[in-house]
């Protein structure tokens, strides 16, 4: 393991730059990862690990991380420019972003897909993909998103769940056509929806999809089945995450 000292390193700055331009990132095809948690279960899930920076008290790397990469050992200094964590990051990584189509998808004969389209942030991103992997979803498809699903912020709000739920990412109206190519029927989270979640049943080939609190789905997904959750209240939404929360426990609910 290498000793990093000086936080104007070329590396140092390089990864700051990651981290801040999520523009770049996606132009190298990589993916910034704070956490040893979150690092070992893309190591596990077949992610190429570029590099790590670990922190100044670490003696070695872990057996899961060894002959996969660089790694660094960093001064105080560094790895306080380095992370964002307040603590328990332990380690960041600098992981290549494998190739996500549509057509690489592999699906059972009734699949169970997530569609998140047009989301501003990656925290809802995050936690969304992190109920998708309790309950079992086939599929995540990414459709037009406003924000990096791979951002530090969603990769830690889902807690690694990106790393091994089979995605994909592509315009809108690719997914839509490719959803109607595998037969696989749209629903949509609306606040104007008539049926209630739980009437739908989500044992058959579906895709439930989400988009952003304040503006809604854009208006190509009208031809999907608008579905509601009752609420009683006086508020009229719940946060995004939420919402998938409570429709994807009903979609295992009925597939137990």
């Amino acid at each position: 393991m290498l000793q990093l000292d000086s936080t104007q390193n070329p590396k140092v700055r390089q990864l700051i730059r990651y981290r801040e331009k999520s523009a770049l990132r996606r132009k190298d095809s990589v993916v910034l990862v704070e956490g040893v948690r979150e690092l070992e279960r893309a190591v596990a899930a077949g992610w190429n690990l570029r590099q790590t920076f670990w922190e100044p008290g670490t003696a070695q790397v872990p057996a899961w991380a060894q002959g996969r990469g660089q790694h660094f050992r960093c001064a105080a200094s560094v790895y306080d420019k380095l992370v964002l964590r307040e603590n328990g990051a332990v380690a960041v990584g600098l992981l290549d972003q494998p190739t996500q189509r549509l057509e690489d998808l592999r699906l059972p004969s009734n699949p169970w897909i997530l569609v998140v389209d047009g989301l501003e942030k990656p925290g809802n991103v995050g936690a969304i993909l992190r109920t998708a992997d309790a309950v079992g979803v086939d599929a995540v498809i990414f459709s037009s998103l406003d924000c990096d699903p791979y951002s530090p912020q969603s990769v830690r709000n889902s807690t690694g769940a990106v790393f091994h739920l089979p995605t994909a990412s592509a315009p809108r109206e690719s997914v839509q056509e490719w959803l109607r190519q595998q037969g696989v029927t749209p629903f949509a989270l609306h606040l104007e929806g008539a049926t209630p979640h739980h009437h739908i049943d989500w044992k058959q080939a579906s895709a439930m999809v989400l988009g952003p609190e304040d503006r809604g789905l854009e208006a190509s997904w009208a031809h999907a089945l608008r579905v509601k959750i009752p609420m009683r209240g006086r508020v009229d939404s719940l946060n995004v995450s939420v919402a998938a929360a409570v429709v994807l426990y009903e979609g295992l609910r009925q597939r137990s």
